[in-house]
C-alpha cells in the first residue's frame, strides 16, 4: 500500500505542469537581461562614437573657415565646445595641427600644432611618413587635423570592453585662406 500511494504520488508529479513557465522565467531571466543590457550598451557606445565624430568634423570645419590667427584661448573654447557637443562629463582632449605636403621629399611637415589635454605633443618625426593616414596631396598644400580623445564609459557591463577611449582623427583642408595661422600671443 505504501509502494502504491509513493507510485501514485510520482506519477501525479511526473505529470503535473503547473509552476514549469515560473522555472523556465528563472533560468531564461538573467539570459534575456545581459542580452538587453549587452545591446544596449553596444548601441550607446556606438551612438557616442558617432557623437564623437561629428563634433571633431564641425571642429575642423570651424577652424577651416578661419581668415585670422587662432590664439590658445581659441584652443581652450574649441576644446570646451568639444566637451559640449559630446554631452562628456571630463574634459576631453584636444589636438590641432596644421600639416602641410612637401613634395620633393615626399613627406608631410608640420606647420603647428597645439593641444589640451593629455594628448602627447605631435612633432614632425610623428607627421613625415602618414601617407596611409592624410589624403594625398599637392605640393605646398596644407590641412588642418583635429585629434581628440575622451574616456567613455559604457552604461552597463563596465569591464567588460578592453578600451573605453574613443578617438577621432578627422582633417580638413583650410577654405578661405591657404593656410590656418596660430599666434602664441595673439
Amino acid at each position: 500500500m505504501v509502494w502504491s500511494y509513493i507510485k501514485s504520488r510520482l506519477k501525479a508529479f511526473r505529470d503535473e505542469t503547473g509552476g514549469t513557465v515560473s522555472v523556465e522565467f528563472i533560468v531564461m531571466a538573467p539570459i534575456v537581461f545581459w542580452a538587453y543590457a549587452s545591446m544596449f550598451s553596444w548601441f550607446d557606445a556606438y551612438r557616442q562614437v558617432g557623437v564623437h565624430e561629428k563634433s571633431a568634423f564641425t571642429i575642423a570645419d570651424m577652424i577651416s573657415r578661419e581668415t585670422d590667427p587662432l590664439t590658445p584661448d581659441y584652443i581652450d573654447a574649441t576644446r570646451e565646445l568639444v566637451a559640449f557637443l559630446t554631452r562628456a562629463n571630463s574634459q576631453p582632449d584636444l589636438r590641432v595641427s596644421v600639416i602641410r605636403y612637401v613634395k620633393k621629399k615626399d613627406l608631410f611637415r608640420l606647420d603647428w600644432s597645439q593641444k589640451r589635454g593629455n594628448m602627447e605633443k605631435l612633432r614632425n618625426a610623428d607627421v613625415k611618413n602618414w601617407h596611409d593616414k592624410l589624403p594625398d596631396m599637392v605640393n605646398g598644400e596644407r590641412i588642418i587635423l583635429v585629434e581628440t580623445k575622451l574616456s567613455y564609459t559604457p552604461p552597463f557591463l563596465y569591464g567588460l570592453m578592453e578600451d573605453n577611449t574613443i578617438r577621432t582623427f578627422v582633417f580638413a583642408r583650410p577654405r578661405f585662406a591657404p593656410q590656418v595661422r596660430f599666434e602664441v600671443n595673439g
